[in-house]
């Protein structure tokens, strides 16, 4: 399609509607009246341009090519505006968009230079502003001459069939100018026609269609509308015949299980059609249609009568049309901005968020690449050879293949181990365990889905697995991907290295790695066989760690003036070429055998894949080394492959490792001790990469020397593979910023402005008279940028004051978004207002919550690093040097007033195995009652018919108890009666579960049979019966009681039941709880997770005392005690704005003098100064505007106080 359309800009909504309905797969539009301040046009397209270089916008060409169209530009050297696109259709064709201005000499040689340059076939569409007789016009003139010339000796085709293409304004005439020109063999392949409607231009759009059939490029794969499923259907056809599996081979299982679900997903749940939606015009109505219909009739009335009249009518039409759909395009954004609100779930805020922000984007197709394709399946191809190439053994050294052949020769035993526990079948826990995933990934080659597989007969499912597991058997068909090409941020989109491979495999295949996953992680963490500075996919492990391990390591060596070097590595194609057989010698000397040996071998061997390019299939290529991309076992084989590499470092070498993140440093005061002891580190790492298959890239590998050292100091020098590895002054280490000084000012700047950018989105939604609400404002403000200031505040907390402030203008700024406050408010007013704590005090919370956390585990890395160090009388000797983590710590307890020294912490409690775990069985009966709305009779008599049915059970009843001065946990029964005081710092949640614990060591020492526990806390029952792992170590340890004595045939069974209802048992067991503070306290630990609450209220302590002393700011009047303000929260967005800025106490009126840099201003009535407080309450000249609007105080002679109208202010007196 091509069009002048006069203003791309101009006429953005007639564009829209062309590629979003009419969908051509190239769109070469002239006079675009572009510049280079115009970035991100048609962002949800391909757009090529050539903007003219001007001051003012004017001219220009374009080509906007769909997102689901291979294409590629067309470098052209030419001084003719002119943009060439090669576009893959059913064939290679050039698209050019010319504009021949009219004031310009055009010269022949320009025109045969531009044709020379295009590749075959080509069109050429543009406005070459050129009349004659032989595409229609009235006239001949010399530009048409020369076209003609053009045309003739250079076997060229005209598409035009003579109909106008252009209208005169000054001529009142129509007039063709905009050509169509072809190679010869795409003559008789399209058709030309010209619409009869302007639109908003002078020129008519023109449509070259083909004739020929062109392969749907604009499609993506179907997808399944779970949302309409009806389950009950499917799961009554989806039913496996048992016996069949057992005769099938597991290749043939497969494929029948495979058929079976999707059968019955066809039956019962819809799908949709592939193809991509048309671009929707939520904005749209009626009133625009209206007036679109009045532009087109006038439009018809003036072509055939073409009077003034006529043309001033149309003209009016036109711009009337225009005008309604620019104010149906704000109110209708205005409308769904203002829809974001607290009062929308979360996951339809996050779905709208993104709508907003424009992450939505349809199937984006790579661009042509230079080795030219004939077909999206050559493109495919194109990029699955690059893959292919990155798992190929061309890849390692020859040291390494030298090695390799020989270690191949030595045979892994794969037999034997059957009795083994991890060798027993899956359970039936283990599978709803594998089935229980919050992130839903998309399905594989098979289009199963998670979903299906949890509505299916797991007894089924599960038979199927052990079918597999006890055949040692991965299926062939699991193996097999469809890879979808991403784009890598920053990268040349012309090159297939730029493209990150994102595998989908089968999400059966999926389930049955995530049990084998689960038992092998439960062997080698049991055995303790992961090096314990991995911190990469592991629970209770984060980057985190390693960042408070190297700058307490950095510190520590600045006191003792020594220089500490690191180096970090960076491992080349890591992933795609680890060494199968050296991951199974490697689990074979963990003492990995039999079946989960011989299973994960055949998950390794045989992995094939696909490029995927919207419905498109590659041929099928091999993944030849490598842990498959995707898999659920790839993270634990590889972390498993990379273990061995601790075990070659020397003791003196501090080294972190985050999967395949490395990092090694050593201090001295000699900076050549330095270099001996690091190059002896990195020969043993560059042999060791040879024997394993790994590579490391010398260019990305860096070394940072850190030093406070003043005066001249040569740089280390260091090698790897005979190449010097470069000496940076900064490095990012997962994440964070490390400089040579440690001041993390650079690491300040980056963060800053990616939180500035954050922002942006919040500006879009905190219109102040429309928009998203506060509350949902400030979650977005948690979430999208908060959480940025939050990652790495723990480290970057060590810098000094003055580089921290840069951060609080973000914060600020975030805050006065969410809240609407006025521009000059104080900050401490915005704090207050909104419930949020300095940045100051949540980077001491952060700190002080990941010290009570890594504390609680003594064999976590990271717990020495948080000890008080050999070095304490160093740093108390050199306050000028900052502290460590462990030392702040320190000092923020003391300021805060926390003695945490003398808690108790519980610590790292036993794991029950995977293939060992029961399930706890849970009655739920009076949770259709809520006692708030049923009279505790009923419930009474409710629990007697209950006490019946559990008539053989030894029934217990558990509570817990809290007060201010302490906290009791007690369990009764009609045999036994127990209470216990806990630490007055546990939580309510802490003394229920040591309720439940009592019963437990009871039921175990008694040999108590059968039991049922009756609970009063939902949330203890839902924590103990959960298939999910919990981090709280109270809760792990009771699991792993009652699982032993379910093991050992006892029958525990949990019932919840109301509290304070009158049920005899339960309010018994609440006065025993509470009776326990006359008890002494028990040396009982407590969870880490307790400690959160007691720092949360330290730190509310501390900033309420610093707000206490603001006596004189406006909002302490209203607000004294801080707390979150529930009726700051308003459905409209203006009365919370201004209901803000009252109490804030500045607004335009009274503050805005502070932006301009005017005088304050002064009350018209009685020239005092002006102030909201003023015009509310003192100003003599408003006192009838007073009595108008609050009548009841003046009748009740009440003194007007700011409380009486900010503190609970209705909508009424807003």
């Amino acid at each position: 399609m091509q069009w002048n359309c006069r203003g791309l800009l101009r006429n953005i909504d007639d564009i829209s509607f062309f590629l979003g309905e009419l969908r051509p797969i190239a769109l070469a539009l002239q006079e675009t009246h572009l510049n280079s301040s115009h970035s991100n046009v048609l962002r949800s397209y391909h757009t090529f341009r050539k903007d003219r270089p001007s001051s003012y916008s004017a001219g220009g060409v374009a080509v906007v090519v769909q997102r689901g169209v291979a294409c590629a530009e067309v470098p052209l050297d030419t001084p003719l505006e002119a943009v060439a696109v090669r576009v893959l259709t059913d064939r290679l064709i050039t698209v050019v968009s010319l504009y021949l201005p009219p004031q310009i000499t055009v010269h022949m040689r320009d025109l045969q230079k531009l044709i020379a340059q295009l590749p075959q076939p080509f069109l050429i569409l543009g406005d070459f502003n050129a009349h004659h007789t032989m595409w229609g016009s009235a006239r001949v003139d010399s530009r048409g001459e020369l076209v003609e010339r053009l045309l003739l000796p250079s076997n060229l085709c005209l598409l035009n069939t003579k109909s106008p293409t252009f209208f005169s304004d000054a001529h009142n005439s129509f007039t063709c100018i905009d050509l169509s020109l072809s190679s010869p063999s795409l003559l008789p392949c399209f058709s030309w026609k010209v619409l009869e409607n302007p639109f908003g231009s002078d020129h008519f759009p023109i449509v070259v269609e083909s004739l020929a059939t062109v392969s749907t490029l604009l499609e993506c794969a179907p997808r399944w509308r779970l949302e309409k499923a009806d389950w009950e259907l499917f799961r009554s056809s989806a039913t496996f015949d048992i016996s069949l599996l057992l005769v099938l081979s597991p290749d043939d299982a497969t494929a029948y299980v495979t058929e079976k679900i999707i059968k019955a997903a066809e039956q019962s749940i819809p799908r949709t059609s592939g193809k991509l939606p048309r671009k929707c015009r939520p904005w749209w109505t009626e009133e625009c249609s209206t007036t679109m219909k009045k532009q087109d009739k006038a439009w018809g009335i003036f072509r055939r009568y073409p009077t003034i009249d006529n043309k001033i009518e149309f003209k009016r039409r036109k711009a009337q049309a225009r005008w309604t759909r620019r104010q149906a395009k704000k109110k209708s954004w205005t409308k769904y901005v203002s829809s974001l609100s607290s009062f929308v779930p979360a996951r339809e805020v996050w779905d709208r968020y993104r709508k907003i922000k424009g992450d939505y984007r349809c199937f984006i197709i790579p661009p042509l690449f230079k080795t030219v394709p004939t077909s999206l399946k050559d493109l495919g191809n194109t990029l699955g050879v690059h893959f292919q190439s990155v798992s190929s053994s061309e890849n390692y050294s020859a040291t390494f293949k030298q090695f390799r052949m020989k270690a191949e020769c030595e045979r892994i035993v794969m037999s034997g181990a059957t009795s083994t526990p991890y060798n027993q079948p899956f359970t039936l826990r283990e599978l709803e365990l594998a089935l229980d995933i919050r992130k839903q990934s998309a399905p594989g080659p098979d289009s199963i889905h998670y979903e299906m597989l949890r509505k299916l007969p797991l007894q089924h499912l599960l038979s199927f697995f052990n079918l597999l597991w006890e055949r040692a058997y991965f299926p062939e068909s699991w193996k097999r991907a469809h890879v979808i090409p991403l784009l890598k941020a920053g990268k040349d989109p012309s090159l297939p290295s730029s493209y990150r491979p994102i595998a989908l495999t089968s999400c059966l295949g999926k389930t049955y790695e995530r049990l084998i996953n689960k038992r092998l992680v439960f062997f080698l963490e049991e055995q303790n066989l992961f090096d314990n500075n991995q911190c990469g996919f592991r629970q209770g492990r984060s980057t985190l760690d390693h960042l408070v391990r190297l700058e307490t390591r950095i510190r520590e060596a600045f006191v003792k003036r020594q220089h500490c070097v690191s180096v970090f590595f960076d491992l080349d194609k890591a992933y795609d070429t680890t060494w199968r057989y050296g991951i199974m010698r490697d689990l074979y000397t963990c003492g990995v055998r039999g079946r989960m040996l011989r299973c994960i071998k055949a998950f390794l061997t045989g992995r094939t894949f696909q490029v995927r390019l919207g419905t498109t299939l590659s041929d099928t290529f091999v993944q030849e080394n490598g842990v498959p991309q995707g898999g659920i076992l790839s993270v634990t084989l590889f972390v498993l492959k990379i273990n061995t590499l601790a075990q070659i470092l020397p003791p003196s070498i501090e080294h972190s490792l985050y999967v395949d993140d490395l990092q090694i440093s050593f201090s001295s005061c000699n900076l050549s001790s330095c270099e001996r002891q690091l190059q002896l580190a990195i020969n043993k790492i560059s042999k060791w990469a040879d024997e394993n298959g790994f590579r490391f890239s010398s260019g990305k590998t860096v070394c940072v020397p850190f030093s406070l050292r003043r005066g001249l100091s040569l740089d280390p020098v260091l090698e790897l593979n005979r190449a010097p590895i470069p000496v940076k002054a900064e490095h990012k280490f997962l994440g964070v910023i490390f400089d040579k000084k440690l001041n993390f000012i650079s690491h300040l700047k980056e963060l800053k402005q990616k939180c500035l950018k954050s922002l942006n989105i919040l500006k879009i939604l905190s219109h102040k008279t429309w928009g998203s609400d506060r509350l949902c404002l400030l979650r977005l403000y948690n979430a999208l940028v908060r959480s940025r200031l939050d990652y790495g505040a723990v480290v970057y907390n060590s810098a000094r004051p003055s580089s921290l402030k840069m951060l609080d203008p973000v914060h600020h700024l975030g805050l006065r978004l969410a809240t609407g406050a006025f521009r000059t408010s104080p900050v401490l007013s915005l704090y207050a207002d909104s419930n949020q704590m300095p940045l100051s005090k949540r980077r001491q919370y952060l700190g002080l919550s990941y010290t009570s956390r890594i504390l609680s585990d003594p064999h976590h890395p990271t717990f020495s690093a948080l000890q008080q160090s050999q070095c304490a009388r160093l740093f108390e000797n050199k306050p000028s040097i900052v502290r460590p983590l462990s030392f702040r710590v320190h000092s923020d307890q003391s300021s805060l007033g926390l003695d945490l020294h003398g808690i108790n912490l519980l610590q790292k409690a036993e794991s029950i195995p995977p293939w060992k775990m029961l399930p706890v069985s849970c009655d739920w009966s009076f949770t259709r009652y809520s006692k708030h709305n049923v009279s505790p009779l009923l419930i009474q008599q409710e629990f007697l018919d209950l006490q019946n049915k559990y008539d053989d059970y030894t029934q217990f009843y558990t509570d817990g108890s809290k007060t201010s001065s302490a906290v009791g946990s007690a369990v009764y029964s009609e045999g036994f009666i127990q209470a216990q005081r806990l630490s007055c710092m546990a939580s309510i949640f802490t003394a229920e579960l040591y309720g439940v614990l009592l019963a437990i060591e009871y039921i175990t020492t008694s040999k108590t049979m059968k039991a049922i526990l009756f609970v009063d806390s939902q949330s203890v029952i839902v924590a103990l019966c959960s298939v999910r792992d919990t981090k709280n170590m109270l809760a792990k340890l009771i699991r792993y009681k009652i699982n032993r004595c379910l093991e050992r045939g006892f029958v525990i069974k949990f019932c919840w039941i109301p509290s304070h209802v009158g049920i005899k048992g339960n309010e018994k067991a609440d006065q025993l709880a509470t009776s326990a503070s006359n008890l002494l306290e028990t040396r009982r630990g407590i969870p880490f997770q307790d400690i959160k609450p007691l720092l949360r209220k330290a730190l509310l302590d501390a900033w309420q005392s610093e707000w206490n002393l603001e006596s004189a700011n406006k909002l302490h009047a209203i607000k004294p005690i801080l707390g979150l303000w529930e009726n700051s929260s308003r459905k409209n967005r203006f009365h919370e704005v201004l209901l803000c800025r009252l109490r804030i106490g500045h607004t335009f009126l009274t503050h805005g003098h502070l932006l301009c840099g005017e005088d304050a201003p002064s009350c018209e009535h009685c020239g005092e100064p002006l102030t909201i407080l003023h015009i509310l309450c003192a100003c003599p000249g408003l006192e009838q505007n007073r009595l108008a609007c609050f009548p009841e105080l003046f009748t009740y002679q009440i003194p007007f106080h700011p409380t009486l109208f900010f503190r609970r202010a209705s909508h009424h007196s807003i």
